[in-house]
């Protein structure tokens, strides 16, 4: 009985001093929501993704990325926002951080707001490699517009290795269908849509509203 109760509170403290996460692994990830006020009104900005990217080429999305060495999120969403956008880490007044993504691709994103100061957003000069244009978008426009949903359905792919027999129902086993909600906003000529979109129609509700 002693040996069971040590072994309880080992245990015990183990999850009291544990910080949940996800069991699997995710790549990390942060992007950051550059707030302006430009005329008295308060803009969001968006990059379009240089076309020259092998990942998400001409996407709308938020600057950001993977993280690097251990850096924490904060530290990646500020280093590549000054690496894509030329602003620096000193012109930003991180506001805190917003709810997490868990993508269907394994990475794990952590979405930063900050308010920029001193920069005109005619002044800024992003890096060509990374970004084709840069524009903003009020957040009244947000405020006042209901993003379209569509779905996208994933369906399982096995190779012929997979162990069909190990499982009750071999092949015949009734495996989930994920249905994904995918948020379309229109804003001129840009669609704003998938992971950017999301976070962004969270950040009007639950900053904005």
């Amino acid at each position: 009985m002693k040996y069971t109760n040590t072994y309880i509170k080992n245990i015990k403290n183990k999850l009291q001093n544990n910080t949940p996460k996800p069991i699997m692994k995710y790549l990390p990830s942060a992007v950051m929501l550059l707030l302006f006020c430009i005329d008295d009104e308060i803009h969001l900005l968006f990059t379009k993704r240089s076309e020259k990217l092998l990942h998400q080429p001409g996407d709308i999305s938020f600057p950001g990325g993977r993280g690097e060495n251990n850096e924490t999120p904060l530290q990646t969403a500020l280093r590549e926002t000054q690496e894509e956008l030329g602003i620096s880490p000193d012109n930003i007044a991180v506001l805190g951080c917003m709810d997490f993504v868990l993508t269907t691709f394994g990475t794990i994103i952590m979405p930063f707001v900050g308010f920029v100061s001193g920069i005109n957003i005619k002044d800024i000069h992003f890096s060509k490699e990374e970004v084709d244009e840069i524009f903003t978008v009020p957040i009244s426009f947000f405020k006042q517009t209901e993003p379209e949903i569509h779905y996208l359905y994933f369906s399982p792919f096995t190779k012929e290795d997979f162990p069909y027999e190990r499982i009750h129902g071999g092949k015949n086993y009734t495996f989930a269908t994920p249905k994904i909600p995918e948020l379309f906003y229109q804003y001129q000529q840009y669609t704003i849509w998938g992971i950017t979109a999301q976070i962004t129609h969270h950040a009007i509700t639950s900053l904005f509203s």
